[in-house]
């Protein structure tokens, strides 16, 4: 999601007339060294990561295969407004959290989210979680993908390997 320059300027604008200091393009190679330094708060934006694609058999061979973050901006700007009843997210991170319940909210029926490792390993904020299970989307773990099933054009399940952990 990118808001437009000069929207971006404007609340660039407001945020340096309350006095904060803002340095663009400055590597942090210390946090305990800038926390030193005396500000009253720091915040260190690093900007969203693009979205990983998984690049497994099946998937250039159907147009309902996308990647989350994308995914989120065509919902947010209206170019997506309707989803299949099963929808299947693909790791256990905030955006996938996102995309899961946004995926509910624009007809999703049956929502699961597939995670390759246990819970205790999720990249996904507790309460982002507890908000998707709250909202009947499932959270099925220890499941790694191996390939998409596509039947003429037409993308119908996915084929997953169920990996074993110790704690």
């Amino acid at each position: 999601f990118r808001l437009p320059e000069s929207v971006l300027n404007e609340e660039i604008d407001m945020i340096l007339r309350m006095g904060v200091d803002i340095r663009y393009g400055s590597p942090i190679t210390s946090m305990k060294a800038l926390l030193a330094e005396g500000y009253d708060a720091v915040f260190v934006g690093s900007g969203a990561p693009r979205g990983k694609n998984l690049e497994l058999p099946g998937r250039y061979d159907t147009d309902r295969i996308h990647i989350g973050i994308d995914w989120l901006e065509s919902v947010a700007f209206g170019h997506i407004d309707e989803i299949g009843e099963k929808v299947l997210i693909i790791g256990v991170g905030n955006t996938a959290m996102d995309c899961c319940r946004s995926a509910r909210r624009i007809g999703g029926k049956e929502i699961k989210v597939m995670a390759r490792k246990p819970r205790a390993f999720f990249k996904a904020s507790e309460w982002e979680l507890v908000d998707a299970e709250e909202e009947q989307v499932e959270i099925v773990v220890n499941h790694s993908p191996k390939h998409f099933v596509v039947e003429n054009g037409r993308l119908t399940g996915m084929q997953f390997e169920l990996m074993e952990y110790e704690l």
